[in-house]
């Protein structure tokens, strides 16, 4: 009986550690062995447990330690448990070893807690796995003394989460406690904002997620992950902006820090080595009365770009050096004109498809008094001769609003507003 006599005190603490399931045990069969080569076979045999309904498994020199799994689940690192919140539907696992091998599995009930033979119940639920795992082993010490033994997560749980709002497809989806915003929010078809999405917890408490930027750095901290019951709420986007030109990802993208040309940029991926700063940044804005302004947002002498406050449905141009080319040059009465000379000024505008003498003025600041309205014109330069000058009637255009007498404006143009000539007759000898 030395067999049975050594394996009996692992059988009895496995035992012990029921979750008070049904426990069967093979009856010991004490007849005579046939003949004595097969007796220690027969002590062997008279060992062994079957274990109905448990949990509990014989491993090492008692048991081969072999369990059914559940398919693995795709994991993008290890589960840290300092970070891990326990919750209902979690299974775990208490391991021991040393002179005697076994391990039992146990899971969170629906109204989070688990229950552990000799223990009894211990609550788990929106408790940190470290914390979890220092509990139990601190109550099962207490009644199993002198056993090593740890406690690990074997399978993650699956619940429900709620997505509302500016979405495709709101309701409910299912979630493992390792996914994170973007999986879910992939499945209901964002139609809002993709930089202020709120996880609303059922702690009162709110995470806030920026797929954004999360799909531009990588930076897990912009797609958290959820917890059971979450409502992810999806608000509608308010300040998006446009930017084409010399950046490296032209789009449109909403602003939610700063709300200016910096943050545009840092969204763009920052401008391309093309960018020409003797041209400035050029915001097109509408009012509300669908008029268009323009703001010039000049390069410093550093060559750092300018920086300037923008609003919702504005379209920002950063200009590359093919932008010289295209590009307007207005010569005369003309706010703003840098000096050519003592008498002539002139100011170099990017050309805009579209644009008119009255655009171009408006984006050149405006004409100064000086200038004469009826002899300006626009020269226009011809491939096979000189140039053609065409006449333009400012006092109709920019006086008496008659927006007839606009002209539009050709890439290479220039715009000549001379200044006003006054004369003295002088009459006698």
């Amino acid at each position: 009986m030395w067999g049975l006599g050594r394996k009996l005190p692992c059988v009895i603490v496995a035992l012990e550690l029921m979750l008070g399931t049904a426990v069967f045990a093979q009856p010991v069969d004490t007849r005579p062995p046939a003949d004595s080569s097969s007796k220690d076979k027969d002590k062997d045999d008279s060992a062994k447990i079957s274990i109905v309904g448990s949990s509990a498994e014989l491993m090492g020199a008692e048991g081969t330690g072999v369990t059914s799994s559940a398919a693995p689940l795709a994991l993008e690192h290890p589960i840290d448990p300092d970070t891990y919140i326990c919750g209902p539907g979690d299974v775990l696992e208490l391991n021991f070893w040393g002179q005697q091998n076994f391990r039992l599995r146990i899971a969170i009930d629906l109204e989070g807690r688990t229950f552990i033979s000799k223990v009894g119940f211990v609550p788990v639920a929106g408790k940190t796995l470290t914390i979890v795992r220092a509990e139990i082993k601190k109550r099962v010490r207490a009644d199993y003394p002198g056993l090593q033994f740890d406690l690990t997560l074997i399978s993650p749980r699956s619940f429900l989460v709620h997505v509302v709002d500016y979405v495709k497809l709101p309701g409910t989806y299912p979630a493992h406690a390792t996914d994170r915003v973007s999986s879910v929010l992939s499945k209901s078809t964002i139609t809002g904002s993709r930089r202020r999405i709120a996880i609303k917890h059922r702690d009162g408490t709110t995470t806030a997620a920026d797929l954004v930027k999360y799909e531009l750095t990588g930076d897990t901290a912009n797609n958290p992950t959820l917890l059971d019951g979450d409502i992810i709420s999806v608000p509608a986007p308010e300040i998006v902006v446009t930017i084409t030109g010399a950046v490296r990802r032209p789009g449109a993208y909403e602003l939610v820090a700063s709300k200016d040309v910096n943050e545009l940029l840092g969204l763009a991926g920052g401008l391309k080595t093309e960018v020409t700063r003797t041209l400035p940044i050029r915001v097109a804005r509408r009012d509300a009365n669908q008029h268009e302004s323009f703001i010039e947002v000049p390069f410093s002498a550093d060559g750092a770009a300018g920086n300037t406050t923008l609003t919702d449905d504005d379209r920002v141009t950063v200009n590359g050096s093919d932008a010289l080319q295209r590009s307007v040059l207005v010569i005369g009465a003309i706010t703003g004109a840098d000096s050519l000379d003592q008498t002539t000024t002139s100011k170099r505008l990017p050309f805009i498809e579209g644009d008119t003498v009255r655009s171009m003025i408006e984006r050149a600041g405006g004409i100064r008094a000086s200038g004469d309205l009826a002899r300006s014109y626009i020269s226009r330069p011809k491939a096979d001769g000189p140039a053609e000058v065409i006449p333009v009637d400012l006092d109709a255009l920019l006086v008496r609003r008659d927006f007839k007498a606009d002209k539009k404006i050709a890439m290479g143009d220039t715009l000549v507003i001379p200044p006003a000539q006054f004369s003295v007759l002088v009459e006698g000898a």
